[in-house]
């Protein structure tokens, strides 16, 4: 912990110690509505194009600067455009191909092409010239995807760094296989680099795993062993695999691969197939029914991975009423997160409110409106 984050949570206790109240640090940005410029585009980016309606009434001058991700949780400055002459409302727009900008009708620049990244953020700054506030504004923005599921996919290039981002997640689910013991050998829907796979067998389980990706079976092996990992396509090939020589399998570990597929309460069934009774189901996926989905729309996180082909269909909703079908008795099923990797700071209100308040996490649980769900469950049919 570095020591201005100490002195933060100092600052933070000593506030509570005198108010009796649960203190909160907020970015600048949430201080007045008068210095946050009104801007309306797109997270999704399809097109070829860009456009971001700004709506600031006042006359002043824009300047625009490209940003795009550096990790952890940083971005950095690619282009900076010089100030534009603003009179009112008008239409920035990024020519994806050719890298013009324009305020209007107004020429402000030319980004460098390609995009290092298929997430970047525009960071607006507005200058009054009638003795107005002056305004700023963040935007989030990402390139729809598409192509092979390879290195770049996992390392974060074109989807997330999966080591990073799955670390927390995988935590979770060595836990709940401890409080929900099994017996025999786990098997692991999309393994993906094998992270899960060296953690339970570190954590004393037996498991093995299985994965589409060629590239990522070849990790996964390198990580746990040749002998435990398949390449195979669950919603194609279970038939004719090897894999099924080890069924049945004392449990069932599907982390953040059920919204993958096409069909994915056929796949469900088709694998629910090698469980025994007794048999455990270790599950975790996004809902489509949660607070995310239902306010953002088809800016959803959910629909950044060009993979997720049945992200709609799955919810905590349509989760349970498949388990009850297929024989499953639910132990734990919840919501949690408010899932949104936009750097507008109009998004990350709802980020910031699920981290500081317990009650607001209580209230997406109890009504199942978090955006990702967990779930334990027992085989019984």
């Amino acid at each position: 912990m570095t020591v201005k984050s100490l002195a933060k949570s100092a600052l933070l206790r000593a506030v509570a110690s005198m108010t009796d109240r649960h203190p909160v640090l907020l970015p600048r940005a949430a201080a007045s509505e008068e210095r946050l410029l009104p801007v309306a585009g797109p997270y999704r980016v399809d097109g070829d194009a860009l456009r971001l309606e700004i709506g600031e009434t006042g006359s002043g001058t824009l300047s625009a600067s490209l940003m795009v991700p550096e990790r952890p949780n940083r971005w950095r400055e690619i282009w900076s455009s010089s100030p534009v002459t603003y009179a009112g409302p008008a239409a920035l727009t990024i020519d994806l191909a050719t890298g013009s900008v324009r305020l209007g009708s107004t020429a402000a620049g030319r980004v460098p092409l390609p995009f290092p990244s298929r997430r970047f953020s525009w960071r607006l700054q507005f200058e009054s010239s009638n003795g107005g506030a002056n305004k700023s504004r963040t935007t989030g923005h990402y390139l729809a995807g598409g192509g092979a599921v390879g290195d770049n996919y996992y390392a974060g290039d074109n989807y997330v760094d999966y080591e990073a981002e799955s670390l927390s997640t995988r935590e979770l689910v060595v836990r709940l296989a401890r409080r929900f013991p099994f017996q025999g050998t786990a098997l692991e829907i999309g393994c993906a680099t094998g992270g899960l796979l060296h953690d339970l067998i570190d954590a004393g389980f037996d498991v093995v795993g299985a994965d589409f990706s060629a590239w990522a079976v070849e990790q996964s092996r390198k990580r746990v062993g040749a002998d435990r990992v398949f390449q195979l396509d669950v919603e194609r090939e279970l038939g004719g695999s090897p894999l099924l020589a080890r069924a049945p399998f004392g449990a069932l570990i599907m982390l953040s691969v059920l919204e993958h597929f096409a069909d994915p309460f056929a796949v469900l069934d088709r694998l629910s197939q090698l469980i025994p009774r007794g048999g455990r189901l270790f599950l975790t996926t996004t809902n489509s029914d949660g607070i995310g989905h239902r306010l953002f729309g088809p800016d959803w996180e959910g629909y950044f991975d060009w993979t997720h082909h049945g992200v709609d269909r799955v919810s905590a909703r349509t989760l349970r009423d498949a388990l009850q079908r297929l024989g499953w008795n639910i132990e734990l099923l919840e919501t949690n997160v408010v899932w949104d990797g936009s750097a507008d700071p109009t998004h990350a209100t709802l980020r910031e409110w699920y981290a500081s308040d317990a009650r607001f996490r209580r209230l997406l649980a109890e009504r199942d409106a978090g955006d990702l769900i967990t779930c334990v469950a027992t085989k019984v049919g």
